[in-house]
This record gives C-alpha cells, structure tokens and sequence, in this order.
C-alpha cells in the first residue's frame, strides 16, 4: 500500500524521529547477509540520515524517487518537508527486526523507541539497479 504525502510524513515521524537525547549510529545491517543486509543497510542509513539532519540524503539516496516527489508541498521540495520532520529529533534508532526479499522487492520490520514505547512498522523498498530505496511505510 502506497501513502498519500502526510501518511508519508506521519509515519516518518513515528519511525524515524524515534528519541529525544542522544545520538546513535544505526548497526542493523551487520546481523545479515546478502540483499537482506543491503536492504537493512538502507534503514540503518536512514537512521544515521536523520541523526545527521541530511534531508538531501534521505530524499535523494534513501526514498524512491516517487516518495520524495509526493513530498512536494507548493514550491517546499523533499528536503525542504523532510528538514522540517527531522529538525527537531535528537536520536533516530532504529532495528531491523527481519528482512524479507522477494526479487526486486523487499520488506523490513524496524523497531523504534520513543519515550521508553516500541513502535514496529513495516518498511518496502525497491531495488533500483544496484540500490534498494523505500517506497512506502505501513503499521
């Protein structure tokens, strides 16, 4: 299931923006091989994004080229929407729980905390080439 851009929004906040203190580097991908590691390779960047404030990454080098295009808000582009969401997040750690490859497709379940709350969503991707990049986030 694809989302409109404030389910988008909404659910990056609720998986990325997951703490308030601290900074972390996300180490998911060492716990997998093959496509599965490349796969949480891209949720450890996307963590590791977010702790950098790097909005140009996560919406040039991690979301589908589609997603960050459904983030255009009037003239605000993806980074523009995504430097919002992130600004005011400290922490942003998230664990791969599982990776599910299926040819060019690809699931993970990714845990976040916040507030001492674990939050489990599922993300997709598809791989581009040679890169896997999210293309939706869902409960």
């Amino acid at each position: 299931m694809r989302f409109a851009p404030p389910a988008i929004l909404a659910a990056l906040a609720v998986v990325v923006l997951a703490g308030c203190s601290g900074q972390t580097k996300n180490k998911s991908a060492k716990d997998f091989n093959g496509e599965q590691k490349a796969v949480a390779q891209v949720v450890d960047d996307l963590g590791n994004a977010g702790s950098d404030k790097d909005a140009k990454e996560i919406c040039t080098s991690i979301f589908a080229p589609e997603v960050a295009a459904k983030l255009k808000q009037g003239n605000r582009d993806c980074q523009d929407v995504v430097d919002d969401q992130i600004s005011d997040a400290n922490t942003f750690d998230l664990t791969v729980k599982s990776v599910k490859v299926t040819g060019n497709t690809a699931t993970a379940r990714v845990e976040s905390t916040f507030d001492g709350n674990d939050a489990l969503r599922t993300l997709s991707f598809r791989k581009d080439g040679q890169a896997w990049r999210l293309v939706s986030i869902a409960a």
